[in-house]
Parts: C-alpha cells; sequence; structure tokens
C-alpha cells in the first residue's frame, strides 16, 4: 500500500507531519511556561504563542510549496523523462533546467541517458543483423504464400485464424470479418472441419510414424454461397503426440460443380433426349422399308416424320454441342491481367524494328484472359494490318465498356474487311500454341472481333476481352509506415489464451481495434455527422497492416468549410459514399468482441452510440482512452493531444495523413503500444489495471472540473 504513493504526496506527509508539530510542541511549552509564571501570563503566552504558531505553520507551508516546485516537481519530471526514454523513446531528451536546484542529479541523468542511448544502438544494431537472416526467410515465406494458387488458413485448436494468405482473402470474398485471432466460423461452416479433427486427433492417438495426418474437407462459406474444397492437416508439439492447430489448404470449387453438373446433364440430355427422336426416325425409316407398296399420302405422312425429327435432332445436337463448348472453353486456363503488361508484352515484340512502331494509350485495366494467346494474336493481327495496309504505327487502348475491356487497335489509313479478318483468324500458330487458330483463341475468350472506321481517316479493330473476376483495387492502399506489405499471419496466437478472465489479462494479449472518426461538427447531439470512418487491428501487440477499415460517409447534410479545412473531406468526395447505416454495421462486424482505444474516446463513442438503434447494433465493447492514460503516465504534464503524444513518443505521422481518420488510427495505435510499455514499467500490466487508472484520472478530472 505505502509503496504505491507518489512522491509527491509521501513529501506532503512529511510536511504536514511538521505543521501538526508545531501548535502540538508550542502549546506543550506555552503550558509548561505558565506553569512557571502565574495565571496572569496566559494572555499574553496564548497570544504571543498563537501568533508564533501561524507564523510557523506558515513557514512550513511556504518550505513545502517550494520544495514541491524547486525538488519534488523536477524528480518527477526527471523520473518520468528516463521512464519514456528507456521503455519507448531512446531519442526523447532529459530535461535539466526544471533540475537545477537537485545538484548533479540532473546532469548524471542527462549522461546516463545518452550512455543508454548508446548502448541500445549498438544493441540495434547487432539485432538487426540477427534478424537480417530472419527476415530473408521471412520474406521467402511471404513471397511463397503470396504466389500459391490455393488458399491457406492456419488456425489454432479453438479455430482462431493465426495465418491467411492474399490467395484464401480473394477466394474467401474479403468482406472484413476475415482476421488474425478471429473465428474461422466467420468464413466456413465448421461441422466438416470439427468432423476432420474429431477423426485425425483419434488417428494421432495410434498413429505410425509414416502415417501422413491430413483429411480431405468439402465445406461452403458461412454465407452458403460458395463451396469449398481443400485439405486439412493437423499442426503438432514438439512432442509431436499433442495438436496445436491445423493448416486448411483450400480452393473455390462453386463453378468446377456447376460445370460437373452442366456436363452430367449434357450426358443425360444426349442419352434421354435423343432416345425419343432417334427412335422415331428408326421406326419411320423401317415402315417405309416394309412397305414398298405404301399409298402416296402414308408414304408423304412417314416422310414428314423423318424430316421433322432430322430437323429437331439437328437442333438438339446443335444446343448439347454449344453447351459442350461452353465447358471446355471454361476450363481454359486463364488469370487476371493488367492491361499495360500485357500491352507491354506486344510493344517489345516490335521493338527491334523499324517498320512498326506501338504506342500504348490511356489508363491501365484489370482483364481476364490468357495472356500467351492474346499476346500472339495481337501480334500477328497487327504484323497482318500493316502487310493489308502499309500503316506503320498502331495504337493501343483498353477501353472499359459494360462487362468488357476492349483492346482497340488504331491506325491511319483503310479498314480490313471482315472476309480478310477471317482469312487472318483460320490460320494456326506454332508449336507455342499447340497449333490454336485465331478462331480457338477468340472462341476460349468467348470474343469477336471486327474493323470499324474511327474519325480523320483513322480506322481501329476491336478486341473484347472479359473484365478482372476480382477487385484489385480492395488490397491495393498501403497503410502510412507499413513498407506495403501486410501482416496476415501470428503463431504466437497457438498459445490459447482465451482461458483467462478478460480482467485478468495481460494488455499485450489482447485484441484491439484503434479506431477514428472524421465528422461535419464537434456536437453530434446537435445534428453533427460521422463523414469517415477507419480502424486499424492490434494483436498479441502488433498492428495488423493489412486489416484495416476506411470508409468514407455520406452524412446526408452540408459538411461546413471550417470542417473541410481540417480533414480535407468534401462534399464532392461523400456524395457516391454509403450512408452510416450501411457502413457502422460493417464496422461493428470488423470490431467483433476486441477492445476499442481512441484518443479522446468519449468523442467518437457518442457519434456511434446515437446512431446505434438506427443502425440495429450495439458497441458494448470495453474501451480505453489514450487521453485518460497520457494524463496517468504524464502527470506532471498537461499537454495530452494527439500530435503532442506523437512527438513524446517518438511516432512520425505523415502530414497527409494527418487529420484523416486511418492516418490518425494508426497513429494512435502506434503510441498506445508504446504506452503498455511505460504502464507495465508503472505496475499496470492487466486490463482491470488500466480501467482503474483511467477511472482515476475521470474522477481528478471531474474533481478539477469542480474548481
Amino acid at each position: 500500500m505505502i509503496e504505491k504513493w507518489s512522491l509527491r504526496f509521501r513529501v506532503f506527509l512529511f510536511f504536514a507531519l511538521i505543521a501538526l508539530m508545531v501548535p502540538a510542541l508550542l502549546g506543550s511549552a506555552l503550558w509548561i511556561a505558565a506553569g512557571r509564571i502565574g495565571p496572569e501570563s496566559v494572555p499574553h503566552l496564548v497570544l504571543w504563542g498563537g501568533t508564533a504558531g501561524f507564523a510557523l505553520i506558515g513557514l512550513v507551508l511556504w518550505v513545502w510549496l517550494k520544495f514541491d516546485d524547486n525538488v519534488v516537481g523536477p524528480i518527477n519530471t526527471l523520473s518520468n523523462d528516463l521512464q519514456t526514454l528507456t521503455h519507448t523513446n531512446t531519442e526523447h531528451g532529459v530535461e535539466t533546467e526544471p533540475g537545477r536546484y537537485l545538484g548533479l542529479l540532473a546532469p548524471a541523468a542527462r549522461e546516463m541517458a545518452a550512455a543508454l542511448e548508446s548502448a541500445r544502438k549498438k544493441v540495434n544494431h547487432e539485432i538487426e543483423e540477427a534478424t537480417r537472416k530472419v527476415e530473408l526467410q521471412r520474406t521467402r515465406l511471404e513471397t511463397t504464400l503470396r504466389d500459391l494458387n490455393e488458399g491457406v488458413l492456419v488456425c489454432n485448436m479453438k479455430h482462431k485464424i493465426l495465418l491467411y494468405n492474399r490467395r484464401a482473402l480473394n477466394i474467401l470474398h474479403y468482406t472484413g470479418e476475415i482476421g488474425l485471432n478471429r473465428s474461422v466460423s466467420n468464413l466456413l461452416s465448421t461441422p466438416s472441419i470439427a468432423h476432420s479433427l474429431e477423426y485425425l486427433t483419434g488417428q494421432l492417438e495410434t498413429q505410425q510414424p509414416e502415417q501422413e495426418l491430413s483429411a480431405q474437407v468439402v465445406c461452403s462459406t458461412s454465407d452458403g454461397r460458395h463451396i469449398i474444397e481443400g485439405q486439412l492437416s493437423l499442426i503438432l508439439d514438439s512432442d509431436e503426440r499433442t495438436a496445436t492447430g491445423y493448416v486448411v489448404t483450400f480452393d473455390d470449387v462453386t463453378e468446377k460443380l456447376a460445370e460437373l453438373a452442366k456436363r452430367d446433364r449434357i450426358l443425360r440430355d444426349a442419352v434421354e433426349g435423343l432416345r425419343a427422336p432417334v427412335a422415331n426416325l428408326r421406326a419411320a425409316t423401317e415402315m417405309l422399308i416394309d412397305n414398298e407398296n405404301m399409298d402416296d399420302e402414308g408414304r408423304r405422312q412417314f416422310e414428314n416424320v423423318l424430316s421433322e425429327e432430322s430437323h429437331h435432332l439437328s437442333k438438339r445436337l446443335q444446343e448439347l454441342s454449344q453447351d459442350y463448348r461452353e465447358i471446355v472453353t471454361g476450363h481454359w486456363p486463364m488469370s487476371d491481367v493488367y492491361s499495360s503488361t500485357l500491352l507491354n508484352c506486344v510493344v517489345r515484340r516490335f521493338k527491334a524494328e523499324d517498320a512498326i512502331q506501338c504506342l500504348i494509350n490511356g489508363d491501365p485495366l484489370w482483364m481476364h484472359c490468357d495472356s500467351l494467346s492474346i499476346v500472339e494474336l495481337t501480334e500477328r493481327i497487327i504484323r497482318k494490318i500493316a502487310g493489308e495496309t502499309s500503316a506503320t504505327t498502331f495504337e493501343l487502348e483498353p477501353r472499359p465498356e459494360k462487362d468488357k475491356v476492349y483492346i482497340d487497335i488504331s491506325w491511319a489509313g483503310e479498314l480490313v474487311r471482315s472476309g480478310t479478318i477471317d482469312s487472318w483468324l483460320s490460320e494456326s500458330f506454332d508449336e507455342c500454341l499447340k497449333g490454336m487458330t485465331g478462331h480457338d483463341i477468340l472462341e476460349n475468350h468467348k470474343a469477336v472481333i471486327w474493323s470499324e472506321a474511327q474519325t480523320e481517316g483513322m480506322a481501329c479493330l476491336r478486341l473484347p476481352l472479359p473484365l478482372a473476376k476480382e477487385d484489385h483495387r480492395s488490397l491495393s492502399f498501403d497503410l502510412p509506415g507499413s513498407g506495403g506489405r501486410p501482416e496476415f499471419y501470428d503463431f504466437d496466437l497457438l498459445k490459447n489464451l482465451d482461458n483467462k478472465q478478460f480482467s485478468e489479462r495481460d494488455l499485450r494479449e489482447l485484441t484491439y481495434v484503434v479506431f477514428d472518426t472524421e465528422t461535419t461538427g464537434l456536437d453530434p447531439s446537435d445534428g453533427d455527422e460521422i463523414i469517415q470512418l477507419a480502424g486499424v487491428r492490434i494483436v498479441n501487440g502488433r498492428i495488423l497492416s493489412g486489416e484495416y477499415f476506411n470508409q468514407l460517409v455520406n452524412p446526408g447534410r452540408t459538411i461546413p468549410v471550417t470542417s473541410t479545412e481540417i480533414h480535407h473531406i468534401t462534399e464532392a468526395m461523400v456524395s457516391d459514399q454509403p450512408p452510416i447505416t450501411d457502413v457502422l454495421p460493417r464496422f461493428h462486424d470488423y470490431v467483433g468482441d476486441a477492445v476499442l482505444v481512441a484518443h479522446n474516446a468519449a468523442f467518437d463513442m457518442k457519434f456511434l452510440q446515437l446512431k446505434e438503434a438506427i443502425c440495429g447494433v450495439a458497441f458494448d465493447n470495453p474501451v480505453l482512452d489514450t487521453v485518460l492514460l497520457s494524463a496517468y503516465i504524464h502527470d506532471h504534464s498537461k499537454q495530452h493531444t494527439l500530435d503532442v503524444l506523437a512527438e513524446r513518443f517518438g511516432v512520425e505521422i505523415e502530414a497527409q495523413y494527418r487529420h484523416t481518420a486511418l492516418g490518425d488510427s494508426i497513429a494512435t495505435a502506434e503510441i498506445f503500444l508504446r504506452m503498455i510499455d511505460l504502464m507495465q514499467a508503472k505496475g499496470i500490466h492487466t486490463f482491470a489495471d488500466a480501467v482503474a487508472v483511467s477511472e482515476k484520472m475521470v474522477e481528478f478530472r471531474r474533481e478539477q472540473a469542480r474548481y
């Protein structure tokens, strides 16, 4: 108990004790003096003794104030500076001016800080050298996972996600629910996974060393819209007798199963659907052969049967042939291709030639195709057009139209007739395309090409290709300070930490969502609205740069110019953005059961809470406020703004990200992680400890407000 008392409180008690001793000692002395001198001296002794007593107490109070200002205060400042320097920011300076009356203590502290900084730089250099090799291995692992054509999920035995790769995001159609330390049940139906785990753990008890602990898994996504097929393997601990987690490698087989079902239907229709027409043809033919003397009317009827059934059979065979061709072409290997990459491949094929020059215009687009065959076809068409029209310069430009990307090949000159184009397409390619023709390539892409006139004597040949199947913009944003490489794994989560009571959990073991809002103004109760909502997740003491939430919001009202000057969000930027009723439920799913953290959390939480009813959600998560935590950690300072804390903790906020919800969220997250180190140095280890000191700061501020 006594150990937790602050230095300032202890010194205060010391001087308070001296002040209490003054009337006690003075009163005792006066009482003895009155007994010796006599009763007639009592009034004089009380008058002058009381005056002396008040003077002495005043002197003690004055000495205490001076001691507090010149000794206790500077010692507290020096202590906080040293703790900040030791636990968070090694470049944080030690102020010696406030401690000018502390003798050699302040200069000694500065020398110690300089020595610590020098030693830490040397240790950091050695750590960097030692971790460089580990980082190389990590990069290789990330590259391997990123380039895998299958999705990968690694989970612990509580079905919490420890690792996922980019392909998993694409296959599972990323909605914000996938993330480290989140349940895999948010993404997949788990009965098949649970059954495979039960089977494999049972096999583990009796397995032979050469047996492989893996099983096939077939399940649906949580929304039931896609079928996932893959392989589940156990992760064993060091004794190889206990499962600590599992790995699922998987792919989306929804289209594949649909194509198999369609193929089965074609086979069934070919057998069952053609049986009747063939039987009718056979019966009519046999009747005509067996009855040579049939009258003209009967023969004409049977001939009509033959004609109708032959026509029906031919039409049905054509339909089956078309269905079969769609299945075959649907299996042709294709991928999402960036148009600039593909067109540059075409341009490079003509670089060594002076006769033909190709230029690329327009903005690059993503499309879905077989890049090799399209490059070969485009090159051949350009060479054929050059030979046909004597054109030497060609412009290549991708254009988006509806659900297609049109590759326009333009040149100055005459149109090419469709018959000529058709003859070019009938020619086969060399071994690189296994003798395919241009018609085969177009058929695989379900495309046709044609030539049309343009203005000012220009002609154009148009090649339509499918749009990319995936939205490549959703993962292209690099968080400031992330180095452009998202964090998609954390193997420390193999430790099952969920068994502890929430309040008893260590601060570094908790999952946090650090968030921020940008608004039209400062008064949510008076109609101000959210116009941007952003957050980042912290898991196991790491900011997950690959799992951020960032969304502009249409406030349904004007944005004051004074607000735009701060956050630079204009009405035009939010006019086509979703309303808060769409955004807030998504953010609620993103938060899950994490602890919410914000700078001046009461302000941001007020905006969220006022929209809970209309959005059908409730943010009942525990909340921590970095302002209150800073007020406790740095009680010697009255400055606790985000900019001040960033400078104090050595967190750089790039100018373009300041006063944006995402930029401020990231800065707050980095500050909060440094705060955890400093709080642990002050004996604040658990979530309950952090809540207790926050409540203490709230009470302290409430008391301050009274005066």
